[in-house]
Parts: C-alpha cells; sequence; structure tokens
C-alpha cells in the first residue's frame, strides 16, 4: 500500500487508519483532576480497552489496515540515537531536562512519567489520556496530513508526538506532512472539526475548539498546497456539548448527512430545552450548566472562501449547503427519529441532544452508505437503517465516556473517491 496518504472524502471505501488504544494513561486520571484533563468521568480501562479492540477488529474486517500509534512510536525509539531525538521533539529541551532521558521510555511520552503517582518525583508529565481520540491531533486532507493546534494544554502534546512520528516514520516517507497551524500562536484547530467532501471541497466547525484563524490558516494551506477549491466555515456554539462539528454533523453518504434536528433553521427550539432546563436545576437548588439559551439563540451560519480570493455567507447552514451542492436537503437524517415521529419539536430535540451526548452523531463511513456507531443509540440506528445506511454497530459504554464515537477514535489514511 502507497504510503503517500491523504484523504478526499469522507465516505469513500476506508483504506488505512491510525488508531490509538486506550490504555495505562487512564490510571493517572483520578476525579480530583479529571477536568483538566478534559474528561467528564473516569475509564475502566479494563472494560474500555476489550471494546476498543473489538472497534478496530470491525475496521479490519471491513476493509481497512489498522495502524497503531503507539507501535509506530516504539519503532522509532528502537532506533539508533531514537530515544533523544524523539523525546526531544516532543517534550523540548527544558520538560527532557527536567525528567532526565534516562528515565523515559516510549510508553510515558502517552502514559506520563512516572508511571505511578510519585509524590517525590523530581519531575512529572502529565498523562494523555484523550489520545484515543485519534481524529483530534492531526487530520488528512487531500495529498497532505495537516497536524492540529489543539485548543486546549491537555492536549497539544499530542500533536507534537503525531508531528514526530509523521516526520520520521517510514510509514509516511512519501506523505506531505504540513505543521505550520500548529506553529501559529493564535490559530486553532482539530481534527473533528475538519470534513473533507471531496478533493475540491472542506468543511470546517469553527467553535469551541477551532477557531476562525485556525480555519483561514488551513483555507490558505488548503489552497495553495492541494487540490482543495473552496473551504465552507460552519460556525457553531462554543459550547463543549458542541465540541467539534464531527458531534453535530457526519456524512453518512455521498450528499447525505446525519445531524441534530432543528439545529441549524429553528434555534429557538433549543432555547425552550435550554430555559426549561435552566428552571428545573434551579427549582432544585442546583447552578445550571448547561448552554445559555442566548447562545443557542445565536442561529449558525456559513462563510465561503474560494481559492480565488471569493467569499460569501448564507444564514441558514443546511440550505446552503445544499445550494452549493454539498448535501441533498431532502437526503439528510436527523438524530433520534424523523421529524415527522414527534408531536412536538422539543420532544425530538430532547431525546437527540441525548443520543448526541453519546455520540450518536459521531458516525464513521466506511464505504458510502454504511457507518459504524455504538449500539446504545438505537433512536438513530433506526432513522439511519430506514434511509437505507447500514450501521455497523459495537459496544462502547466505557469508551464513550470521553465524549467521542467512532469517527473520533480514527484519523483515516487512505480512502477511495466517493
Amino acid at each position: 500500500m502507497s504510503n503517500a496518504w491523504g484523504v478526499s472524502s469522507e465516505v469513500g471505501q476506508l483504506r488505512a487508519v491510525l488508531v490509538h488504544q486506550p490504555g495505562y494513561e487512564h490510571r493517572q486520571t483520578v476525579p480530583w483532576n479529571k477536568d483538566a484533563l478534559l474528561f467528564d468521568d473516569l475509564l475502566d480501562i479494563e472494560e474500555a480497552r476489550p471494546q476498543h479492540k473489538a472497534f478496530t477488529r470491525l475496521l479490519g474486517e471491513h476493509g481497512a489496515e489498522v495502524y497503531y500509534l503507539d507501535d509506530l512510536l516504539k519503532q522509532l525509539w528502537t532506533q539508533p540515537g531514537g530515544p533523544e531525538a524523539v523525546a526531544r521533539e516532543v517534550l523540548g529541551d527544558e520538560v527532557l531536562a527536567q525528567v532526565g532521558l534516562s528515565n523515559l521510555r516510549a510508553h510515558h511520552l502517552i502514559c506520563g512519567y512516572p508511571d505511578h503517582y510519585a509524590f517525590d518525583a523530581p519531575a512529572c508529565l502529565a498523562p494523555l489520556p484523550n489520545l484515543y481520540f485519534m481524529r483530534d491531533p492531526a487530520f488528512a486532507v487531500p495529498g497532505a496530513i495537516v497536524v492540529s493546534h489543539p485548543a486546549r494544554v491537555a492536549r497539544q502534546r499530542e500533536a507534537r508526538l503525531l508531528l514526530t512520528v509523521l516526520r520520521h516514520h517510514p510509514l509516511f516517507s512519501a506523505t506531505h506532512v504540513y505543521d505550520g497551524i500548529l506553529n501559529d500562536p493564535a490559530a486553532t484547530i482539530e481534527g473533528g472539526d475538519v470534513l473533507i467532501v471531496d478533493e475540491r471541497t472542506v468543511v470546517v466547525g469553527v467553535g469551541e475548539r477551532t477557531n476562525e484563524a485556525g480555519a483561514r490558516h488551513l483555507a490558505g494551506f488548503l489552497f495553495n498546497h492541494t487540490p482543495v477549491e473552496r473551504v465552507l466555515l460552519i460556525h457553531i456554539p462554543a459550547k463543549r456539548e458542541f465540541m467539534h462539528l464531527d458531534t453535530v454533523l457526519t456524512f453518512i453518504d455521498r450528499q447525505r448527512i446525519l445531524t441534530l434536528p432543528y439545529l441549524w433553521d429553528r434555534p429557538e427550539v433549543y432555547v425552550k430545552v435550554a430555559e426549561r432546563s435552566r428552571s428545573e436545576c434551579e427549582a432544585l437548588g442546583f447552578v445550571y450548566h448547561g448552554p445559555e439559551p442566548s447562545v443557542m439563540a445565536e442561529a449558525s451560519w456559513l462563510d465561503v472562501m474560494w481559492e480565488d480570493g471569493r467569499t460569501e455567507s448564507y444564514d441558514n447552514t443546511l440550505e446552503g449547503l445544499s445550494k452549493l451542492g454539498v448535501i441533498d436537503l431532502a437526503q439528510t437524517t436527523f438524530m433520534a427519529g424523523r421529524l415527522d415521529q414527534y408531536r412536538r419539536p422539543e420532544e425530538h430535540v430532547v431525546e437527540a441532544l441525548r443520543e448526541q451526548w453519546n455520540d450518536a452523531a459521531n458516525s464513521l463511513a466506511l464505504k458510502p452508505g454504511q457507518v459504524m456507531g455504538y449500539r446504545s443509540n438505537d433512536r438513530t440506528f433506526r432513522s439511519l437503517e430506514e434511509g437505507g445506511t447500514e450501521v455497523v454497530a459495537f459496544a462502547g459504554s466505557e469508551l464513550v465516556r470521553g465524549r467521542g464515537g467512532a469517527r473520533c477514535m480514527s484519523l483515516p489514511l487512505l480512502r477511495d473517491p466517493a
């Protein structure tokens, strides 16, 4: 298989993918540091690992060559001079001097140092529990792989780790690797916000993790170094509940998407749900931590950047995507069921938000019309199957505690054109 990696589709047959199985790094996560490490809960690693193995086994059974990041890292580490070169690139001179090269092994770059909580350790290296969400620290585009600039400090070492592997492992020797955004202090971008429609069109979500500077930096690279001719910026609420674009919208087939109902055209429905939730919390003497109704009242919008410098905007995101030929609006699949299955839009939104929290929208297309997802999202799966989409379901009760699904856990390296 060629190692000139790149992806020009969201739904073409998946041929190669990079993953990371969650491991010892999660034993360094405790109730008192989980928030800083971006987790809402603690994983039962003895359950999460077999669930991830089942996920990767299904990837292989459906035609994808599966590569493991920790295998590639260990292979680099065993090369002559590998430990110093790898550790220096990932950690930097100052941190490396504090920890000491002789103390480090390859797994420490992921699991943290020391291996256990050691209160007399001269220096500590934080674990990377989010690394099994491989989509975010780097992402493939037509003809290249782009290294992200994560918005949160807890994930920034992931990007440097990916950059080191991409630069030096022979698997990527023929690949154009771009790290300019990682070195841009004004820009943030994560792979969960980037959707590859085709070799001409890339969609970028602008919200909590990807800012407009990051989206525009990416657009400049794509226009100058790839076949991409237009970049579509979808603005979404900058809230954890809508962490990345792929938590609310993913492609399931050519011009077909799975998304939240009413988010794009009737934000007032979400305002009502937020107001009701806030009132319930206040009645129970609890501080409401959900998105403010005023935030949900701000409808999403779509900005279009063309290679020749033209720009245009659409107030209604889905209508804009339809007019641009990116989606077939009539074929849209909504989470938790069809619009006509519920008496009130608010009822639909409540059910959809419950499944969205468990990453029902975060589907991974294996080929056109075939997607993977957590089997707990039964209402969304019925909606997909009613629309003719085949669902490959797997258990993810522990994996989902990190708030990521099948798309988040995979970094496609190669797909067939859609």
